[in-house]
């Protein structure tokens, strides 16, 4: 399924998008000195992103609890991680919120269609793989954060790439590059009892405990953007009430990519779904392993990962 048919644009409204995210920032500029790798704060604008800002159900924690069908997430006290959480029905929400648990409101693109919109043109514009639509493999998301005040997350990275609108209220949040591990993927919180296997592996130094002094602090206001590339460290403090909106998309890496492509040619194949009984159950299939691949061309290989539309191929 091409990209084209797997996102329509709604011409009711205004095609919000990454031109008027980043702005005063160009999308050159952009593409040049950030995406995907270094950060990016960008202080408001007046007028800049109005069509989200003024989105009635981001006016107030009551109205964006009001309109949600869905249930939200409320952070427990006890390690300052959105990970460790309970889902609430949106009525208890604000009860929790004020015994201080931070709530999370997953796939916003499901509850406004202002915010689906520019979910979908975000994704267009960053140019990320998606492939077919069972697949998704950047898995775009957007997240309202509400976090009552002397609240926050402790020192973390993602696996995945943040852009970050504060809608009301005021968030500190202080940012440093990854280097102990380059692209990773898996999250990782200081603190946690154990790291994801995969994440071990590709750790080439330690992690951090604390954040370096030479960390970057920036103090996010109505209209500020801010852009954390996946892996980098950060941490959050209030010192009031803070709605904030993000749109987060995952990272789908070469491996990702060529796996599943790899995955849909050998499916084509009776013989590679038959069970798998061990290594030495088919030493002659396995052996035909690297010649099937050599036969075939990235494209037709992409092609049939669904990451190459037929359209599109040469």
């Amino acid at each position: 399924m091409s990209l084209g048919f797997f996102y329509v644009i709604s011409y009711g409204m205004k095609n919000i998008g990454l031109k008027e995210l980043i702005y005063p920032i160009t999308k050159v500029e952009f593409f040049k000195k950030n995406w995907p790798e270094s950060a990016l704060f960008i202080p408001p604008t007046v007028g800049k992103l109005s069509e989200i800002l003024n989105l009635p159900q981001l006016q107030s924690l009551e109205a964006l609890t009001a309109a949600r069908t869905l249930k939200v997430r409320a952070c427990l006290p006890d390690f300052d991680d959105e990970y460790s959480s309970i889902h609430l029905d949106p009525k208890d929400a604000i009860k929790a919120y004020d015994n201080n648990m931070t709530l999370v409101f997953d796939s916003m693109q499901t509850q406004e269609n202002t915010i689906a919109q520019m979910l979908k043109n975000l994704t267009l514009q960053l140019g990320l793989v998606i492939g077919t639509a069972d697949q998704n493999l950047c898995q775009a998301r957007s997240i309202v954060y509400a976090t009552p005040e002397w609240c926050g997350t402790r020192l973390h990275f993602d696996a995945n790439a943040n852009f970050i609108i504060q809608i009301s209220g005021s968030k500190k949040w202080k940012i440093i590059k990854n280097n102990s591990v380059n692209y990773p993927t898996e999250r990782f919180t200081t603190g946690s009892v154990e790291m994801p296997m995969a994440l071990e592996k590709q750790c080439h130094a330690e992690l951090l405990t604390d954040l370096p002094d030479d960390a970057t602090e920036y103090i996010m206001t109505p209209g500020t953007v801010l852009f954390v590339p996946r892996g980098y460290w950060h941490e959050t403090t209030t010192d009031q009430d803070s709605l904030s909106l993000n749109f987060t998309f995952s990272q789908p890496s070469w491996a990702d990519v060529f796996s599943k492509s790899i995955h849909e040619v050998l499916l084509s194949s009776p013989e590679w779904r038959k069970l798998y009984m061990g290594v030495d159950s088919n030493n002659l299939l396995l052996n035909n392993l690297i010649e099937k691949l050599q036969k075939i061309s990235t494209t037709d290989l992409l092609t049939e990962g669904g990451f190459i539309p037929e359209s599109k191929k040469i």
